[in-house]
């Protein structure tokens, strides 16, 4: 089976523009990337297509996904249920292409704890609260919905820093889509971090500090890992993110580029 490079998830409030930008990425660069098509229980609007925007399966279909145990990850959204079925993360795999989609952060903690923090990167699309507003507001439909949908992406815009990438969709979209392009290029050519932390590791820092890895933990939030340790010297403990711990660090003064902690090896 081809082993899927990574999946990159979208999140950001409402009317940000989050669609418009993965339908501009998949017209342009479908020869690495491909959706993820989510199911959903709410009916169909106009102007979406079975198999484009989602799934729309009936409440029936639905028990059957839970019955049967096909369900990935679940969340529900203003009465409505919305998934990824495991069969479409495995069509994708097959593929040998990265995944794309869009989902809420309740949506990416399950993901990433499914699937492995480090086979999914999250972009928030972030877009000025006015331009949202007048965007909901100028579309059809019922009036209280659309009330709940500016209230909810209040609420979304304070889960920014939740993600490991923003794109400001705050001039064009072709500019935010340059943003996206750039992130997703780089995510790609990344080299994954391999590194196995333990309990009672010590570490040297790149200034001479020493440190003793305490444990590994996930951040509640996003699902990030995180390495918890302490100064020998003076017992206090720290936390980083796997990623940082592992990672390096440039040194302008010296102009070279440091490992930022490296593994103490017993004699």
């Amino acid at each position: 089976m081809a082993q899927m490079m990574k999946i990159f998830v979208l999140l950001g409030p409402s009317a940000a523009g989050k669609t418009a930008l993965m339908d501009y990425l998949l017209l342009n660069d479908n020869d690495f990337m491909t959706p993820i098509i989510s199911f959903t229980t709410r009916p169909m609007k106009t102007g979406e297509k079975e198999g484009r925007e989602y799934y729309f399966i009936s409440k029936d279909t639905y028990t059957d996904y839970c019955v049967t145990g096909k369900i990935l990850e679940e969340v529900n959204y203003l009465n409505h249920h919305y998934g990824i079925a495991i069969d479409e993360i495995e069509k994708v795999k097959q593929q040998g292409k990265n995944g794309i989609l869009i989902m809420n952060t309740a949506g990416l903690r399950i993901l990433k704890e499914k699937l492995g923090p480090q086979n999914i990167v999250s972009i928030f699309i972030y877009r000025d609260l006015k331009d949202i507003f007048e965007t909901i507001r100028g579309e059809s439909g019922d009036e209280t919905q659309k009330l709940n949908r500016i209230e909810l992406a209040k609420q979304e815009l304070r889960e920014i820093s939740s993600s490991d990438h923003v794109v400001y969709n705050i001039s064009s979209l072709a500019d935010a889509y340059r943003q996206l392009i750039a992130i997703i290029r780089r995510e790609i050519n990344a080299k994954p971090e391999t590194t196995v932390i333990k309990p009672s590791q010590r570490y040297r820092h790149f200034n001479g500090g020493e440190f003793e890895i305490i444990d590994c933990a996930y951040y509640t939030e996003d699902y990030r890992p995180l390495v918890i340790y302490r100064d020998v010297e003076t017992g206090r403990a720290y936390a980083r993110p796997y990623e940082i711990f592992c990672g390096y660090k440039y040194l302008c003064r010296e102009k070279r580029t440091v490992k930022r902690f490296e593994l103490i090896k017993d004699n």
